[in-house]
């Protein structure tokens, strides 16, 4: 039996020493590059336009502007979509909710997305959080009052950049925000041996299992490297670093899936979600019209017109949220226009 313990205790303490020896602890850093102006929103616009085509990205994956007025109108909204997808991830319900307000709406198209499988595998985190950044500073000229809504990764960036920028944000809507893997499996990638291990089992790409003649393929990378999980990792460990939950200062409206323990989100941790809630809500001074909502009638996408999910509960949460927030009130008889 003294044999068998010191086995297991040397096994132990060898395998401790392999993970310890082999976990990356480097957490990659982001500082805004603020050096580059822009005379007004259209020509900031533009410029995103010329980068989408010159990248090649596919037809109704590049980033949006949907305008109701040349004016600021009272509240403007910016969409920022998820991790391999496009803004196609939210403008059914995101639509109705610009329409409902006539508010100006910018969707963001990240860098990496939209276009092929290798930009999304070596496109750094930090890319996203420059582009979003720009779009959050850029959009105030578009309206009055700001509301941010951020689907999965587009809500775990949205949260960071809505306590960076308290003064930017007057709304933080967040659908299904991604703050940790429903997998533990990903964090395999913590350790430099994760990618290699990965690829021998799994191999280097994900196959979809979906019909590749369905219509949602346009706008979501359906296959995908393994490797490049690493950068959403990446990201997440330097939000972890910053902590930004607790400087939250915008109202905060969280919707998460959950019907029971069978059915809930399995791409985005629910448990991570509620977390980042509470510790928003133990922050210096937590806004009182705060509210978590949960869906039953859901999947991870929420805002999708590909997904089915219960979207009248949902726009009518969204719009009351808006409404009690920011003051906005239902505008009728205005005409979008695209561009």
């Amino acid at each position: 039996m003294k044999l068998i313990f010191k086995w297991t205790a040397g096994l132990i303490l060898i395998l401790s020493s392999f993970l310890v020896s082999s976990y990356n602890y480097c957490v990659g850093d982001y500082n805004y590059d603020s050096s580059q102006k822009f005379d007004s929103f259209d020509s900031f616009y533009q410029y995103e336009l010329e980068i989408s085509k010159k990248e090649n990205t596919r037809p109704e994956n590049e980033e949006l502007l949907v305008r109701y007025s040349d004016e600021k109108t009272p509240i403007a909204i910016l969409y920022v979509h998820g991790f391999g997808a496009s803004r196609k991830e939210g403008d059914e319900v995101t639509n109705k909710i610009s329409e409902y307000f006539g508010a100006n709406t910018y969707y963001v198209r990240l860098p990496g997305h939209g276009t092929n499988m290798e930009d999304h595998l070596n496109t750094d985190f930090t890319k996203y959080l420059q582009d979003v950044e720009t779009s959050l500073i850029q959009v105030r000229s578009l309206g009055h009052k700001t509301v941010v809504i951020g689907t999965s990764m587009g809500g775990m960036i949205s949260t960071y950049l809505a306590a960076k920028h308290p003064e930017l944000v007057d709304c933080l809507i967040l659908a299904s925000p991604f703050y940790d893997f429903a997998d533990p499996s990903a964090h395999l990638f913590r350790f430099h041996w994760g990618k290699s291990f990965i690829n021998a089992v799994m191999g280097e790409i994900r196959i979809s299992k979906k019909d590749p003649k369905d219509e949602a393929g346009k706008y979501w990378y359906m296959d995908q490297y393994y490797a490049a999980i690493q950068n959403i990792l990446n990201l997440k460990r330097f939000i972890d670093r910053e902590n930004p939950f607790p400087n939250v200062k915008a109202p905060v409206l969280l919707m998460y899936y959950y019907k029971s323990e069978r059915e809930q989100d399995f791409t985005a941790s629910v448990p991570a979600m509620l977390k980042a809630f509470e510790k928003i809500q133990s922050g210096n001074s937590p806004n009182p019209q705060n509210k978590l909502l949960q869906v039953e009638g859901g999947a991870h996408v929420l805002l999708s017109k590909y997904v089915k999910t219960d979207k009248p509960f949902i726009e009518n949460a969204m719009i009351n949220f808006i409404k009690e927030t920011t003051g906005a009130e239902e505008t009728k008889g205005l005409k979008k226009t695209k561009r």
